[in-house]
């Protein structure tokens, strides 16, 4: 009898925000994931806005997270209170009205599944 090991990646994902919806991170085929944790940091001197949803495979529609929460001038915002289980082919979007203005920092645990 053959053993299977588990696959446990990590993944760091940093980027800056466009005005609008942003897809920040998609499960792929074969992989479920847990998001660790989130860090929205603003940039700018105005406080900014970001709303985070996730769309469930197969689903056209959206689950709303945090609506419009406040980030302050040159602060950071943790949008998940705890950690997030992402099924495959699970997407994570966030949305801002101002691009150039927010940085986000997420960081992902991969586990492959049969």
């Amino acid at each position: 009898m053959a053993t299977t090991i588990p696959l446990n990646k990590f993944v760091l994902i940093a980027q800056e925000l466009g005005s609008g919806a942003s897809l920040i991170y998609s499960s792929s085929l074969d992989v479920a994931s847990i998001i660790l944790s989130t860090q929205v940091t603003n940039i700018t001197a105005n406080n900014q806005y970001i709303s985070l949803k996730i769309q469930k495979s197969g689903s056209i529609s959206y689950i709303t997270l945090l609506k419009d929460g406040v980030v302050p001038p040159n602060e950071s915002l943790n949008p998940l209170s705890g950690k997030l289980v992402l099924e495959k082919h699970d997407s994570l979007y966030m949305d801002t009205p101002n691009a150039s203005s927010l940085h986000i920092v997420l960081s992902v645990l991969e586990n492959a599944i049969n």
